[in-house]
Parts: structure tokens; sequence; C-alpha cells
């Protein structure tokens, strides 16, 4: 068996995403391919933008969210959301983590409802 150090991890961690600016958005399914790969489908509505999401740097296998994240109002209705995406770049790019609700904890959202990530609630994290 093997692992990185806890050391190793807040490197890690702290090179990829402290300081940098990374995009949250809403994804509305996801599944893993046969071939292992991510297939995240984003939110897609005329009001609806990603929003930029920091990191705080970090001396243990875990960081979060340096503030709280607010979506625009939802100007239509937006549907059911089963989690968050972590992108690279505002429009298209990669999506570089996620965060699947559990079914309980999914969230609809209707007209003139604003979705909100508080401070700290999204947690990146290295296990052994």
């Amino acid at each position: 068996m093997s692992g990185f150090t806890l050391s190793a991890k807040s490197q890690i961690l702290n090179n990829m995403l402290a300081g940098k600016t990374y995009y949250a958005g809403l994804l509305t399914s996801f599944s893993t391919l046969p071939s292992g790969v991510e297939n995240a489908v984003e939110l897609v509505a005329a009001s609806y933008s990603r929003r930029a999401i920091n990191f705080s740097t970090t001396s243990s296998n875990e960081t979060s969210n340096t503030a709280s994240v607010k979506f625009p109002e939802a100007r239509e209705d937006w549907g059911r959301v089963v989690g968050i995406g972590i992108y690279d770049s505002l429009s298209g790019g990669n999506l570089i983590n996620y965060a699947l609700f559990d079914a309980r904890d999914e969230v609809i959202i209707h007209a003139l409802m604003q979705y909100e990530i508080a401070k700290n609630f999204y947690v990146i994290g290295l296990r052994n």
C-alpha cells in the first residue's frame, strides 16, 4: 500500500488551487462512461452563468472555497440540479472537480430563486 504524505497532499492542492480562479457550474446530470470518462451536463438557461470560485491555501489534505458563491437569480425554471462542477474557464474549458448531491439534497430551482454555495462548503481533498 502507498500514499502521499500530508505535506505532499497540501503541496498538490496549493499548487493546483490556491491563488487561482476557477468557475463553479451547476450540473443537471452526471454519469461515468464505460471508458471511465466523466460525462457532466451543465445547466443551460438564458439567465444562468458560471461563477468564480477560489480556494484557500492548506497545510492538510483538503481545502475549501474562501467565500460564498452566488449564482444569478433564475429568470426561468432551471430544473433539477444534481451537483456542482468546478471548471478551469468561465465557459467551455475542462471540468476539474465535481461534487454530486445525495438524491435527498438535489435542488429544484424555480424562477426568481437564487442558488448559493456557502463559504467553506465546497471541500476538495485527497485521500490516502
